[in-house]
């Protein structure tokens, strides 16, 4: 581990270098939203780039273990704001809904989820995770669900989510018109499931 840097005081191992980068980052995004980029994180940490880069090999990594610390407080909001709808198909529209509002302006979530920042990541081991996650906290009944079956509806919501975030005209879209695509989009999934488990 190199020992220069680190504003004189470098970390005690790979564990702590981590830890410091990802604070770092998780204040450039809570002073710069998705604007937040690898060189700020550095010139925070009194690293150079390639430091940053060797414990996080690219920006996505990196912003996505931020993403990763704020998803907690944002499911929560994100349940009990569904908490009160009784349909599931219902529930898993308005889901997608509070997420196409809330991910581009949340901080610290909006540096994955900005229109024109949605990359690769979205869809990748860490998002699924959470989208699965996510399931799970909503009024829906998953629990006889097969495995495969809940992988297949957190795949299709955040590739559902990663299209609409990608064109900046979807938010401009009538909420009605919006809204019912979703239901196009989504009931089908829910009613699917239901019936492969009847």
């Amino acid at each position: 581990m190199r020992t220069h840097g680190w504003g004189g005081d470098p970390p005690r191992g790979d564990g702590e270098a981590v830890e410091r980068i990802v604070a770092a980052a998780v204040i450039c995004v809570d002073e710069r939203g998705p604007r937040a980029d690898v060189a700020q994180v550095a010139g925070r940490l009194g690293v150079t780039r390639q430091t940053v880069y060797r414990y996080f090999p690219t920006r996505d990594a990196l912003f996505s273990a931020t993403a990763g610390r704020a998803a907690a407080p944002f499911v929560e909001r994100l349940a009990a704001y569904v908490a009160p709808i009784e349909d599931p198909a219902d529930a898993l529209v308005e889901a997608v809904l509070f997420c196409l509002r809330e991910l581009p302006v949340d901080r610290q979530m909006s540096v994955l989820f900005a229109p024109g920042r949605v990359g690769p990541s979205m869809t990748g081991p860490r998002a699924l995770d959470f989208a699965r996650h996510v399931l799970r906290r909503l009024p829906i009944d998953l629990a006889a669900l097969p495995g495969d079956d809940l992988d297949r509806l957190a795949e299709h919501l955040l590739r559902l989510l990663q299209s609409l975030l990608l064109d900046p005209g979807t938010l401009a879209r009538e909420p009605v018109d919006l809204r019912r695509f979703l239901e196009l989009c989504l009931v089908p999934a829910i009613t699917g499931a239901a019936a492969r488990r009847a």
